[in-house]
């Protein structure tokens, strides 16, 4: 019996169609409009909680298992066949870029800030530290967002895909990638049950 290897994963930024990255940006944008900064902060740390606590529940070797998940919406095709703690580490590194740049969107005192998708990619050596990194990073950030005003003023800062976006967008965003990626790591999870 022949196995056939699966077919190879798009390049990251890639693997979105434009329709669906037009469907998630208008979804951010209404997030960002009809829910307040405290509720999104609520939504942000409840979905990154809620990670946080399934990858507490594996084994180290379960943690750092890559499994490949069918794509769903929200997740580029590059990004599925991540481990658990790739994900987290993942969540790690685009909640700190987030955060870093909410308070100059709210000044309006942008510096030389630019997004680019390949780079907010985790390392396949990702371990269990990332669950440490995760619960420290939920505190830094909720701390910061609660430090600023209106985040709906300042300045805007274009995303990739769903272009231009106000700090309170960016926020709506951060709290929207964790639940994604919350799905992420509970099918990772389905796969190595």
């Amino acid at each position: 019996m022949s196995s056939t290897a699966p077919p190879p994963l798009e390049l990251p930024g890639k693997g979105i169609s434009w329709l669906e990255r037009q469907l998630l940006g208008a979804g951010i944008r209404a997030a960002a409009r009809f829910y307040g900064k405290d509720r999104m902060t609520q939504l942000f740390r409840q979905e990154a909680e809620r990670a946080i606590a399934l990858a507490r529940g594996l084994s180290e070797a379960q943690g750092r298992q890559r499994v490949r998940v069918e794509r769903f919406i929200g997740i580029e095709d590059s990004s599925r066949d991540w481990s658990v703690y790739m994900t987290l580490e993942h969540l790690v590194i685009v909640n700190t870029a987030i955060a870093a740049i909410l308070p100059q969107l709210y000044s309006g005192s942008l510096v030389g800030t630019q997004v680019k998708i390949e780079e907010v990619k985790p390392v396949p050596e990702a371990g269990p530290e990332q669950i440490g990194d995760l619960v420290a990073l939920v505190e830094r950030y909720s701390d910061i967002v609660d430090k600023l005003g209106n985040l709906r003023a300042g300045a805007r800062l274009p995303h990739p895909w769903f272009g231009a976006l106000s700090a309170a967008q960016w926020h709506a965003l951060a709290a929207i990638h964790n639940s994604t990626h919350r799905r992420q790591i509970e099918r990772i999870m389905q796969a190595l049950s």
